[in-house]
């Protein structure tokens, strides 16, 4: 169960993709929860974030869960975590969905 989509895009840079997954699970750290969230944002072509994109799409139904979410994606934007998209990749920006489940955490 892979834990970033890229909604409509092909996207086949597994590396990059497995660096989202890394830079992400850094920042949010460990849960016991048996809880999900999903959290939407655009990568930028240079790799930074928008900040205006990061947005919560599922509620895990804990607050503070969601908002440990949001932080660790705002936290790897505000580092420039991610890179720059690859060269190959055609396109200025990458939509991303990422599920936060600690059973995808560990």
């Amino acid at each position: 169960m892979a834990a970033v989509d890229t909604p409509g895009i092909d996207f086949p840079y597994p590396g990059y993709t497995n660096n989202i997954v890394r830079q992400l699970i850094l920042r949010f750290g460990q849960s016991s929860a048996r809880l999900t969230a999903e959290v939407r944002f655009v990568i930028r072509r240079d790799g930074s974030v928008d900040p205006e994109s990061i947005k919560r799409v599922t509620s895990s139904g804990d607050y503070s869960f969601d908002q440990r979410a949001l932080a660790a994606v705002e936290a790897a934007a505000n580092a420039n975590a991610f890179g720059p998209l690859p060269p190959g990749f055609r396109e200025d920006i990458l939509p991303v969905t990422f599920r936060f489940s600690p059973s995808l955490i560990r």
